[in-house]
């Protein structure tokens, strides 16, 4: 199911959406790193594009990274942090063919248009082999106005993303989910009309943290993310 949602604004109002100060995403950022410090030999070069505020490259400092960044205002704070980040969107990277080890597209697609032509870009950076990490939202039946809000054109169907990745040149590694027990929570968040998750007071806010990291260690085969580790295959594409 494809939906369109509006762009996202700029400024702060991006800042609040997407930024890594609260306990959902300082959760994800912990799982984002932990996957990709289990998959990727220390010193690669890695592009993460859409790298928001910089902090997952601040979390993984053994790695090489470049970032892009089409928002102003998450652009400054990735460089704040640290990172080199350019201005850019996942459909034109500004970088030659076969320069990174690896790529991240974490949160990326379900913001661009056409996520094929974002597929092929990252398989074009990507140097024969190299790894490319993905994740998406899952369940168009779960569509609210938060969805609109974050500027998303769609929520995919289980192993949705990972078909339009194989036609395309790349190789399933390993596939996992994210927000798993609380995903019937999520459901009837959006069902009532609430948005994605806010600030939590005090000494709740880090223990949501901690439950949904823990809620990540135990692998359950369904949830509101699915997160997929590909290997980019030698040799043409599939279905072009």
């Amino acid at each position: 199911m494809r939906r369109v949602g509006r762009r996202r604004d700029s400024g702060r109002a991006c800042w609040e959406l997407f930024s890594g100060d609260c306990w959902y995403f300082r959760a994800r950022t912990h799982v984002l790193a932990r996957l990709v410090s289990r998959c990727l030999p220390p010193d690669s070069w890695v592009l993460d594009v859409g790298c928001g505020d910089g902090r997952l490259a601040a979390a993984l400092p053994q790695y090489r990274w470049c970032g892009v960044e089409p928002d102003p205002v998450l652009r400054e704070a990735a460089r704040a942090r640290g990172v080199r980040v350019l201005p850019g969107c996942a459909g034109e990277l500004p970088f030659p063919d076969g320069a990174f080890d690896a790529a991240c597209l974490f949160d990326v697609l379900e913001h661009v248009e056409d996520d094929r032509a974002a597929l092929a870009e990252a398989r074009r950076v990507l140097k024969p082999g190299g790894l490319l990490f993905v994740s998406v939202p899952l369940h168009p039946e779960m569509w609210s106005a938060h969805d609109s809000t974050c500027g998303h054109f769609r929520r995919y169907r289980k192993g949705e993303a990972a078909g339009l990745a194989a036609s395309l040149g790349f190789a399933v590694v390993e596939r996992s989910y994210f927000v798993s027990l609380f995903l019937p929570l999520a459901w009837l968040a959006r069902k009532f009309g609430r948005g994605g998750p806010g600030r939590l007071p005090g000494l709740l806010d880090r223990v949501a943290e901690e439950v949904l990291v823990f809620d990540a260690r135990l692998r359950l085969p369904f949830g509101l993310s699915e997160l997929t580790v590909f290997r980019r295959r030698e040799g043409g594409l599939l279905g072009s």
